[in-house]
């Protein structure tokens, strides 16, 4: 098993109703299998707002940070103890 945190920055905070959440998963756990366990724990209440329930995955403009690098691909690789980040993109001009 590998332990992964999640922090929720910035306004998303609020949405997740805490600044860090942890998660237990398999060895070998992908960010696919992270957001997975996202939908199963949270979905429900995230749902409408910034998680599209039926795909498992977040929807708008929200960027995962694994390190320092965005991560978009399902198959990233997690390890024990990973700080995994969420960030509400800014946009507009």
């Amino acid at each position: 098993m590998i332990r992964v945190v999640l922090q929720a920055c910035g306004p998303l905070r609020e949405t997740f109703g805490a600044p860090e959440l942890g998660f237990e998963l398999a060895d070998g756990a992908t960010l696919g299998d992270l957001l997975d366990r996202i939908g199963a724990d949270h979905g429900e209440r995230l749902a409408g707002s910034i998680w599209n329930l039926r795909e498992r995955r977040f929807r708008g403009p929200v960027v995962i940070m694994a390190g320092s690098r965005a991560v978009k691909d399902r198959a990233t690789p997690l390890h024990d103890q990973q700080v995994v980040r969420l960030y509400k993109a800014v946009v507009g001009g």
